[in-house]
C-alpha cells in the first residue's frame, strides 16, 4: 500500500495538524516553496491511492479529502451495501474500515488531525459524511 516518502509525509502531517506552510518551512529549515511542492505531491499521491482502492474493490467514491487523508466510499460486502472509511496513516499507509467498525486508534488519529474534536465514533462519522 502507498506510503508517502518520509520527508513528504512529515510535511503532510504537519499541515494536516493545522500548521501553515511558512511555519512548516521554518520548523524543518526548508523553503516555503519546498513545502508547497511536497504538499501538492502528497495530495496527488493520496488521491491516486484512494481512487486506486475504489477501482480495485469496485467501490463508489462519496468523498475524498487528501488534505486530512481520508476517503468515504460505498461498497458491497456479502451482497450488502456498506460504507467504507479509509484513512492514511503516516508510515503505515492506508487502512479501510467498514461501517462504524472504527478502532480507537482511528478515533485518536481523527482528533490529532482535527477531523473531530473528541474521540467519538458518531462525531467522526458525522464529520466524514458532511
Amino acid at each position: 500500500m502507498l506510503r508517502l516518502p518520509e520527508g513528504m509525509g512529515r510535511v503532510w502531517l504537519m499541515r494536516a495538524r493545522g500548521m501553515r506552510e511558512v511555519e512548516i518551512a521554518e520548523a524543518l529549515g526548508i523553503s516555503r516553496q519546498a513545502v508547497n511542492k511536497a504538499l501538492k505531491d502528497a495530495r496527488v499521491k493520496l488521491f491516486e491511492a484512494f481512487f486506486g482502492l475504489t477501482e480495485v474493490f469496485s467501490w463508489d467514491i462519496v468523498r475524498v479529502n487528501a488534505e486530512k487523508g481520508f476517503m468515504v466510499a460505498r461498497g458491497k460486502c456479502l451482497d450488502k451495501n456498506v460504507r467504507v472509511y479509509a484513512f492514511y496513516f503516516p508510515g503505515k499507509g492506508i487502512r479501510a474500515f467498514f461501517e462504524e467498525n472504527l478502532p480507537d486508534y482511528v478515533l485518536e488519529h481523527a482528533v490529532e488531525l482535527g477531523i473531530t474534536r473528541k474521540p467519538d465514533r458518531e462525531e467522526l462519522i458525522k464529520a466524514l459524511e458532511s
